[in-house]
């Protein structure tokens, strides 16, 4: 029993030995203030017990969670990962898979062809919003 279940059941015993009147007005509003506490008391244990038993469930579903990105991400580095695209050879026309390191490196040559394929980000035009022909 939690410490208000406790608390309003001593209260009931008191007003129990007391022999309260309750067909007087001060008896009847004793005697009801009373079985309300007791009634709030019961409730309050009520949501304690339950409060408690979806507390160990998230805790049971967090553990989950927790093993199956263990599963997931089990060999993932983020230092060893890198960002990979698709682009297309303009030589042979093949299609060639770069990684961010890359295009960083500024060129690749096609494996197919061996044409140098290279990589600038530099926009040499003087235009504002770069939808000139020279950048597209």
């Amino acid at each position: 029993m939690s410490e208000f279940t406790n608390r309003a059941a001593y209260l009931k015993g008191l007003a129990d030995g007391m022999k309260l009147d309750t067909e007087k007005n001060e008896g009847k509003l004793l005697s009801e203030i009373i079985d309300f506490l007791c009634d709030i008391s019961a409730e309050i244990e009520a949501i304690d017990d339950e409060q408690g038993f979806i507390a160990d469930q998230l805790d049971e579903l967090e553990e989950e969670v927790e093993l199956i990105g263990d599963e997931v991400f089990e060999d993932y580095d983020d230092e060893d990962y890198d960002d990979e695209f698709q682009i297309t050879c303009e030589a042979c026309g093949e299609d060639i898979i770069v990684t961010t390191e890359d295009l960083m490196d500024g060129e690749i040559l096609c494996p197919t062809c061996g044409e140098t394929i290279e990589f600038d980000f530099d926009c040499d035009c003087d235009c504002e919003d770069c939808d000139c022909e020279d950048c597209e």
